[in-house]
């Protein structure tokens, strides 16, 4: 599998520690994803003062959160009054419920098979209001994120990446770097709230793992229902002009990156 953390995505923040950029990944027509143009991230609430200085550096434009509404309530929003460039905040819930109810007869990986399964179809209307923000040039530089940057994220960041002809394995590679994150992110609770750990546990710790076979079945489902995660789109009201401009937008010579 092609090692994507070779291109170091990562961009250090004192909060978040799954910010990353889309950036840099070639395409299987030898074309390359653009730098600095859209990042996937997880909870942008844990921002500090530096953070928020070093995404006005990037020149930041639009934050997408695909987090519930229960989970921006409860665990707070990006800080636009902090941010001192004009920024647009949009909030599109994915799904109201990630972890949903476990079968107890099925196993690790097929309980999570499904949660992406619900997740696709139950926030297909969401998706399709992302892409619609993708294709508009003046969304960018952009990013999006969720809670932990995995799984919303992950699914999102996975369609992006496969509509711009980037192969399955660097999609897969992508999507498992946030085990990079979801170590770092338990080693500080065991350091800050260890007493959380307990009620962490207790979910299913498929949560917790970025198997690249999860969203390569993901994105396997989609082909056999839809023919290609383009056309799936197009169902969903994405027109061609917009799939041309996302591919515009995003795609260059690989000599040019």
């Amino acid at each position: 599998m092609v090692d994507a953390g070779e291109l170091d995505p990562w961009i250090k923040l004192e909060g978040p520690l799954n910010f990353r950029d889309l950036g840099g990944y070639s395409t299987i027509s030898g074309q390359r994803v653009r730098p600095r143009l859209v990042y996937r991230a997880d909870n942008l609430a844990l921002l500090t003062a530096t953070d928020v200085t070093r995404l006005e550096y990037l020149g930041l434009r639009t934050v997408i959160d695909l987090r519930s509404a229960e989970e921006a309530e409860r665990l707070g929003r990006f800080p636009v009054d902090q941010y001192s460039q004009p920024v647009t905040y949009t909030h599109l819930s994915v799904v109201e419920d990630v972890v949903g109810v476990r079968d107890p007869s099925v196993d690790d990986q097929t309980y999570l098979n499904s949660r992406y399964q619900h997740l696709m179809e139950r926030g297909s209307a969401t998706i399709s209001s992302i892409f619609h923000i993708f294709a508009k040039r003046e969304s960018y530089p952009l990013v999006f994120h969720c809670v932990a940057g995995k799984d919303r994220t992950g699914v999102v960041a996975a369609l992006l990446l496969d509509l711009l002809g980037v192969p399955d394995e660097t999609i897969a590679a992508d999507y498992q770097l946030t085990d990079r994150a979801t170590r770092a992110w338990f080693e500080r609770m065991q350091r800050t709230r260890p007493e959380e750990i307990i009620s962490i546990r207790q979910l299913p710790q498929i949560l917790f793992s970025s198997n690249p076979q999860t969203i390569l079945f993901l994105l396997d489902r989609i082909r056999k229902s839809s023919g290609s995660v383009e056309e799936w789109l197009m169902t969903l009201g994405i027109t061609t002009g917009e799939i041309r401009s996302i591919r515009d937008l995003l795609l260059g010579v690989a000599e040019s990156v």
